[in-house]
């Protein structure tokens, strides 16, 4: 059995920060948040699919077997046009926001990596420096290429988890939460998980952190010792249905803006090599970065959520309890070749079948009428431009950032009369950019004045939609739906000076041979993501109207008995039968 570090610490912290809820009215709100009841199951899942856009169920549907995604859409609720309602729409924000039922301007997590603004010191969204990785890992790497220090933690979540809610109410409950990214774990599980675990791809190992425990459960010792990851050294990805016309489905194999892998060495076509410069014969760490960037790397994180349910009696004792599991191989997977390619359709027909196999285990394990599931996304993702491109839309660009920001700087320096060693920016993270503040307060310029310069040249440049400034945002007259969604990505004390919004299909990034896709914007393709419920009194059926995601917390909270947060997203209207 795998037990907490230390719960009395853990129900402290809770205390602590639910005294400290901000007061938020929520965007999208349905009807008045419903009282804690009896739990309708012994346990409740979430599943998030990083990256898996709402399009990608609808059409491939026809391809996915009856026990995996079709267990959902035809026999489960399946809200058709489930939204998020911010703007900065990355993995951090989405896991926590799915697991609070908040937007980022309440939970606090606006992006992957922000800045703190007094120091300038980058702020990972899911580490702090005061906790270690058990086992101890390299560091991995921001958005910008800086090293993230210290070990996985939620330290940085602002109000609670649907996980730390049924915590509250029943300590003897187990949250467990796994990932390949410790952000997929550590966020959705929260502040008083039990059983946290996340991979790493240098070692091929799953590990935790000090916040939760000072060592290995022996369960997931034994699972590391046998090795899981190693089973495809040596192989080659080779796609799962090649009765299937992969083109007919997807498109062409080889795409201009495609990304050729791992150290340029996977390649753009079927079969893609796991590369290696292991001079022992053994698996090393491009190996095992390149499983990451494939979807063998969600088997493994499947096998141990199996191996979970089982040690940990999930759903088989007296309490209810939470299980979160986030498949990152799809993102990472969706970066690389774009999602219009026949990696993202491989990689989805393998999610199936891996759905199929946890959906036929916990029926097993836990019975068919004890357990209920929500599956989701944190985030959807944007065609390559050069596809968009090859589809008419010619406003699709790839932006050279080095070029926009070198120019920018020429012309606030110009404006300003600065020195040519100022620095005018000390950062950009996550469609943050933060002002040197020192660099315009000796030559006596205003920030504000500053950031308006920065943000009508950014606006007539190709590619931008928006640049907000923190006046515009804290200053917003008749705000139309963006204006909104940016609000809700907004925090008066971390975001940056300016919050820029791309055009729909521009990427920015490095013009030069540049490849690969991302998401972060409020457009529909980064919005819009499943939201499918399934379970004993959940009424099955198509929903078409527009909701907003965050009911998934409301869904998982209504399961186990547990009142929502007052700030969070209301339960969808009907989606229960009456008990």
């Amino acid at each position: 059995m795998d037990c907490p570090r230390s719960e009395l610490m853990q129900r402290f912290l809770l205390t602590g920060f639910l005294l400290l809820l901000p007061a938020c009215q929520m965007a999208f709100a349905q009807n008045s948040q419903p009282v804690a009841a009896k739990p309708r199951v012994k346990l409740a899942v979430l599943l998030v699919f990083d990256q898996l856009r709402a399009d990608y169920l609808t059409q491939y549907k026809a391809l996915f077997g009856p026990g995996g995604f079709n267990r959902l859409l035809d026999k489960g609720a399946w809200f058709q046009e489930a939204h998020y309602p911010y703007a900065i729409t990355v993995t951090g924000a989405g896991h926590a926001s799915l697991a609070t039922g908040c937007t980022p301007r309440v939970h606090g997590i606006l992006a992957n990596d922000w800045c703190d603004r007094t120091s300038g010191a980058e702020i990972y969204c899911a580490t702090t420096e005061r906790q270690k990785n058990i086992p101890p890992s390299p560091p991995t790497l921001s958005s910008r290429g800086t090293i993230r220090t210290g070990g996985g933690s939620p330290e940085r979540l602002q109000v609670a988890t649907v996980g730390d809610l049924l915590r509250q109410k029943s300590p003897g409950s187990r949250v467990a939460g796994f990932s390949l990214k410790d952000r997929g774990a550590v966020l959705p599980a929260g502040k008083m998980g039990t059983c946290v675990y996340y991979w790493d791809s240098a070692t091929g190992l799953f590990g935790t952190s000090t916040f939760y425990r000072d060592s290995l459960a022996p369960w997931v010792a034994d699972f590391n010792g046998n090795h899981p990851a190693d089973k495809w050294f040596n192989t080659t990805w080779e796609k799962l249905r090649p009765d299937l016309d992969y083109e007919k489905l997807a498109g062409p194999d080889n795409v201009t803006g495609e990304g050729p892998g791992i150290d340029r060495r996977q390649g753009r076509t079927f079969p893609h090599p796991f590369p290696t410069r292991s001079l022992t014969g053994k698996p090393d760490k491009m190996y095992y970065n390149a499983l990451y960037n494939s979807p063998f790397s969600n088997e493994i994180l499947a096998d141990i959520t199996l191996r979970a349910i089982s040690e940990e009696k999930l759903g088989q004792r007296a309490e209810t309890d939470f299980l979160s599991v986030s498949f990152s191989a799809n993102d990472v997977v969706g970066h690389c070749w774009g999602p219009d390619s026949q990696e993202v359709l491989d990689t989805l027909l393998r999610s199936d079948a891996i759905l199929t196999r946890l959906f036929a285990e916990l029926d097993h394990q836990v019975g068919k009428d004890n357990w209920m599931a929500v599956l989701s996304a944190d985030h959807g993702v944007s065609p390559l431009p050069e596809v968009a491109q090859a589809r008419g839309d010619t406003t699709a660009v790839r932006i050279d950032e080095a070029t926009l920001f070198k120019n920018l700087c020429a012309h606030l320096t110009g404006k300003f009369s600065l020195e040519p060693t100022d620095r005018p920016f000390f950062n950009l993270l996550d469609e943050n950019m933060y002002l040197n503040h020192g660099t315009f307060a000796k030559k006596g310029v205003a920030l504000a004045t500053a950031a308006q310069a920065a943000a009508e040249y950014l606006e007539k440049q190709p590619g931008i939609l928006r640049a907000y400034t923190r006046a515009r945002l804290e200053g917003l007259k008749k705000p139309d739906t963006i204006d909104l969604m940016m609000l809700e990505s907004f925090s008066p004390a971390a975001s940056g000076d300016l919050l820029i919004v791309l055009a729909p299909g521009c990427l920015i990034g490095s013009s030069l041979n540049a490849t690969g896709t991302s998401h972060g914007t409020p457009h529909r393709y980064d919005t819009h993501i499943p939201l499918l419920a399934t379970g004993p009194g959940v009424r099955p059926g198509v929903r078409a109207g527009k909701v907003s995601v965050l009911a998934a917390a409301a869904i998982l909270a209504e399961a186990m008995g547990v009142a929502p947060l007052p700030q969070a997203e209301a339960l969808p209207l009907g989606l229960f039968d009456e008990r």
